[in-house]
């Protein structure tokens, strides 16, 4: 299956020839409107999950080594993946960034941090990926 990111690509690309030739027309971007419609139709909508992987890193920046982490997949009986350190994928959460995971909650960066007097470890950061429910969460790195 063809990603959104390939499918537009594709499209430009035979766009940018067009409009060079000067042959780009109301058609093409009926093409274009209908792959979208396609994307985003709700079939396809209902046919994705939201994977979260949860990254503590030792410091609030997506630069600092990573602490610990967690991955959850949302498949019926699925174990979240919680691995020793020799099995996590990223050694940063800018690793995570790279391989395609989006922040959506970021440690408070204000506060100043002790582990020793709180119950978690390292800074929180929440990340997610949208899959289609036959493919894994996991990320390609590692």
């Amino acid at each position: 299956m063809r990603t959104l990111r390939q499918s537009c690509q594709a499209w430009l690309a035979g766009a940018t020839t067009k409009v060079k030739a000067g042959t780009l027309g109301p058609s093409d971007l009926d093409a274009l409107r209908k792959l979208l419609d396609d994307v985003f139709s709700s079939e396809c909508r209902d046919n994705l999950r939201q994977c979260l992987l949860y990254l503590h890193a030792d410091e609030p920046s997506i630069h600092a080594k990573v602490v610990a982490m967690a991955e959850h997949e949302p498949k019926p009986h699925a174990r979240d993946f919680v691995g020793q350190r020799a099995d996590w994928p990223y050694a940063t959460v800018h690793d995570a960034i790279l391989d395609g995971w989006q922040v959506i909650h970021f440690p408070n960066q204000l506060a100043p941090f002790d582990d020793r007097e709180v119950d978690i470890v390292g800074y929180e950061f929440i990340c997610q990926k949208w899959r289609h429910i036959d493919d894994d969460c996991g990320s390609s790195a590692g």
